[in-house]
């Protein structure tokens, strides 16, 4: 299993795990002994999960956000703006931005602080998704999901650093729902699994698809092709993500040939010195491959005029194969008795 830390230092992480636990079980010792957290007078859906690292958080909150769109809602994000720097947003606010043009958002560490001032001015929100909110206890929440890669070991993991696990599994039981991602199909193993430790089976089971790629190159700003065009193309790539194995599983499954990864951080804040490893990296490929989530950082640095390559930037959608219409009923379920408790 690929952990954080090299297998050199492992006897330094299992320390530091036992501590990182000691004091991850006196937080939420404390916030059970706190009773009620702070609230505002709107519904609160909460999408985190138990992980460092990717398992899908953006794509998630952006389905919730168009049903509740689709429902006639009026939602709002809110998210702490992870690795943020002066003179850009985080990543996570630009894509939310990027995807949808009229939801606003609220950003800032302290969640229920900044939703406290904003809201007033945004009248015509009537509810609010938090994104990667499990861990976020100050703020209550009217619906508590948790994301669980299918693709990451993540019920025989241990806790940071050791491993990946920001809580302990039975920490699972605190949420209202779990749903899986990256799921092909239902594994009867890893719902035994949740089940045992969440105290329910999982809610909804989705798989990450491409339904399109938007490509960048001299000839025009934007080109949409299907997934098809990477077959048998010889690509390089840069994932600033938590998981990047789960994306060249699928470059591999569109037929992709990936020359060589330019390994970066997640949430990687790109800077012209990462254009000109791309361009020495990228002289024997086709086309470079990004994810949304660093395209909206490196469009700024790129000048298309002076390309030479294509710049593919898959685009993601969530497709909930099983479990869609009870999550749909719980997210207005939640929402009605907020809303009637507030009357």
């Amino acid at each position: 299993m690929n952990r954080p830390l090299p297998p050199l230092l492992t006897p330094i992480a299992t320390c530091a795990s036992w501590f990182y636990g000691a004091g991850v079980a006196r937080r939420n010792q404390k916030y059970d002994r706190a009773g009620p957290r702070g609230r505002i007078d709107l519904p609160v859906i909460s999408v985190g999960n138990i992980t460092a690292g990717g398992t899908g958080k953006t794509p998630m909150v952006q389905w919730i956000v168009q049903r509740l769109c689709q429902m006639d809602h009026h939602p709002m994000i809110a998210l702490r703006g992870y690795r943020a720097h002066a003179d850009e947003p985080s990543d996570e606010e630009q894509e939310h931005r990027f995807r949808f043009d009229s939801v606003p958002l609220a950003v800032g560490g302290d969640r229920l602080e900044t939703l406290r001032k904003i809201l007033p001015i945004q009248r015509e929100v009537d509810c609010v998704v938090m994104d990667d909110g499990f861990q976020h206890r100050q703020l209550h929440r009217d619906l508590d999901l948790v994301l669980i890669d299918a693709t990451r070991n993540t019920m025989q993991d241990e806790l940071l650093p050791r491993g990946w696990l920001r809580e302990p599994l039975k920490n699972l039981s605190r949420a209202d729902g779990v749903i899986v991602t990256r799921a092909e199909s239902i594994d009867e193993k890893l719902a035994v699994q949740v089940t045992h430790h969440h105290g329910r089976e999982p809610l909804a089971w989705c798989r990450h698809i491409w339904s399109d790629l938007d490509i960048y190159d001299q000839s025009s700003d934007l080109r949409t092709e299907s997934p098809t065009w990477l077959a048998g193309k010889r690509v390089v790539t840069m994932f600033g993500t938590g998981h990047p194995q789960a994306i060249t599983r699928q470059l591999s499954q569109a037929g992709a040939e990936i020359v060589q990864d330019i390994a970066v951080r997640d949430h990687e804040h790109y800077k012209p010195k990462h254009l000109t490893i791309i361009k020495q990296c990228c002289t024997d490929a086709d086309a470079l491959v990004v994810t949304r989530k660093d395209w909206v950082k490196l469009r700024k640095l790129v000048d298309l005029t002076n390309w030479s390559m294509p710049i593919v930037v898959p685009r993601l959608e969530l497709e909930v194969f099983h479990g869609e219409s009870a999550l749909i009923a719980l997210i207005q379920e939640r929402i009605t008795q907020n809303t009637s408790g507030q009357e």
